[in-house]
């Protein structure tokens, strides 16, 4: 063996060597946590406010009769709820919901939870089958964007209340 193979040899134990005293190390440490009790769980604590039903408690339009009025619309013909759910946007609670109409198109429809009202209706676009399993029907993929003009970037509306956010 020349001295050329040996040192290339020694770097690559090096490597190895040095793997192996992080690996131990962090086993070392994994042993020690369950040793002494410790879990990645967080510990259980019960505030005196609970935030969903504090925010529950301000929706007063149910799913149904809200999904039912993003139906109504009456900037679409013949709409058909297709998805929706009850989320936090700009600030505000709103039902959100995905309204197709019967020429296919597809529309953005937020519904106000304490009013009814309807705060927002997208443009349509085209609704295509291919890719929906993916998670894309035409140009839904992203969410509710159209045309570079999305909800997310429309003002939002002054009615002196702003609803407070959920993860509902």
């Amino acid at each position: 063996m020349n001295t050329q193979s040996l040192a290339a040899h020694k770097k690559m134990l090096a490597i190895i060597i040095g793997v192996a005293i992080f690996a131990t190390a962090g086993m070392g440490a994994a042993s020690a946590q369950t040793a002494t009790g410790a879990t990645n769980t967080p510990p259980k604590i019960q505030g005196s406010i609970n935030i969903e039903q504090l925010l529950m408690s301000k929706v007063t339009v149910s799913f149904t009769d809200a999904a039912n009025t993003a139906a109504a619309d009456s900037a679409i013909t013949g709409g058909k709820v297709i998805g929706g759910s009850l989320k936090q946007m700009q600030g505000s609670l709103v039902y959100a919901f995905k309204v197709i109409d019967g020429n296919n198109m597809v529309y953005s429809v937020i519904v106000d939870p304490s009013s009814g009202a309807i705060l927002y209706t997208s443009p349509g676009h085209a609704f295509h089958m291919g890719g929906f399993g993916a998670g894309q029907a035409g140009g839904m993929k992203g969410g509710f964007k159209h045309g570079g003009q999305g909800w997310n970037k429309q003002q939002a509306p002054s009615t002196g209340t702003t609803p407070p956010a959920t993860g509902s």
